[in-house]
Formats: structure tokens, sequence, C-alpha cells
């Protein structure tokens, strides 16, 4: 019973019940920008990619930062004392911290009303849906369930 209710509380921050159901909406939403964006450029469609790419950047920039305050402040508080998950959770948001550079640099430049979607960004932005993909999968499956639990 203790564990239950230190899980609602730990140190003051706030256990939120449907916080993993709003991540995987998140990253449900995202993905779903991305397969517009990636119309968008197949149909050569300019305007409307750099339209996608901002919004695409608020919605990701919000998800990280829901993740930062709410997810790991609390996991790092939660298991300060087992050094185990503590490290996997550092892991997690060090690993993190290096994709939202790459994307967030990789919007602005794009953004931008001077820049061609070519080659370069096509396969740049492959690469960022990859490396998000690979992220979203290994965070709904290692991470998130040590909120849950």
């Amino acid at each position: 019973m203790l564990s239950f209710l230190k899980k609602k509380t730990t140190n003051g921050l706030k256990y939120e019940t449907k916080l993993i159901k709003k991540f995987h909406k998140d990253h449900e939403k995202l993905i779903k920008l991305l397969t517009k964006i990636a119309t968008a450029v197949e149909k050569s469609e300019d305007k409307k990619v750099r339209a996608l790419l901002s919004q695409f950047k608020v919605e990701i920039l919000s998800h990280f930062m829901e993740e930062d305050i709410k997810l790991y402040r609390y996991l790092k508080k939660y298991y300060e004392e087992n050094e185990e998950k503590k490290a996997t959770i550092m892991l997690f948001q060090d690993g993190i911290k290096t994709i939202q550079s790459d994307i967030i640099n990789f919007l602005d430049s794009y953004i931008k009303e001077d820049k061609e979607f070519d080659k370069v960004f096509q396969d740049r932005f492959k690469d960022i849906i990859n490396a998000f993909g690979e992220r979203i999968k290994t965070e709904e499956s290692k991470l998130y369930p040590l909120y849950i639990r």
C-alpha cells in the first residue's frame, strides 16, 4: 500500500494516470503530421510543407517539454534510490536531447522561405523520421512502463 501512495505523489510531483495515454496520442498525432509533410513534399507543395513543418515544430516542442516536466522529473524522483532504473531514465533523457537538437535544427533550417525541399531535405527528413520512430518504439516499450507500474 505504501508504494501505491508513493506513486500518487513523489516529492511533490503528482502522478497523472492518463499521462502515458496522452503521450501515445501525441505520438500518433506527430506521425500523422510527418505523413502529411511527406505527402506535401511529393506533391511539391512547398508552402504547405513549410506550414506543416512549423506545426510539427510547435507540436513536438510541446511534447518534449511535457515529457521533460511531467515524466522525467517524476521518474527521477520516484526511482531515486534505484540506481539501475535511474540510469535507464537518465540514458533516455540524454538521448532525447540529441534528437531534440537535431529535429529543431532541421526544422528551423527548412521552415525558412529560401530553402528547397530537394534530395538533401528528403534524405535528412527520412533520417529524422527513422530516428523519431525508433525513439517512440523504445520509449513506449522501455520508458513508459516505468511510469505505469
